[in-house]
């Protein structure tokens, strides 16, 4: 499953990528977040519970930074595992703009895999989850 789309935020290309690329920034970020462990500056794992049309999904999500271009984009690979359901993700952050402090430009794709109950939610509904807990997150971000 794939989605993508662009987001205009109002926090500069610096303060983005500084949130974003930091595991600890990233935290306050992520919905439902209940442990961060960091491992190096290029990975971490982060223990999530969101809520999702099957009520709350817990899973162990391992990050790693698999490319990044300093102040302008960023790919993360994603694993998660839980009970019974896997979940697989490759997302990728692109920063535009200027620099300035009026905002910034935030374009971003993932491609995602569901396995068990997870794949229960159906191909029609995780396209438009997925965009919302990305666009949530880049919000989030953002403030």
């Amino acid at each position: 499953m794939r989605a993508d789309g662009s987001l205009s935020v109002q926090a500069s290309r610096e303060v983005m990528w500084s949130r974003l690329s930091d595991p600890r920034e990233l935290e306050r970020a992520l919905p439902a977040v209940e442990e961060v462990e960091v491992s190096d500056e290029d990975s971490f794992s982060v223990l999530v519970a969101p809520s999702t049309a099957l009520g709350e999904t817990p899973l162990w999500v391992d990050v790693q930074v698999a490319e990044r271009r300093e102040g302008e984009h960023v790919r993360l690979v994603c694993r998660g595992r839980g009970g019974e359901y896997d979940a697989e993700l490759a997302l990728e952050i692109s920063l535009d703009g200027d620099g300035d402090a009026d905002g910034c430009e935030v374009r971003w794709s993932a491609e995602a895999s569901f396995n068990g109950i997870l794949s229960a939610l159906g191909q029609r509904v995780l396209p438009a989850i997925l965009a919302s807990q990305v666009e949530g997150v880049l919000r989030a971000a953002a403030s």
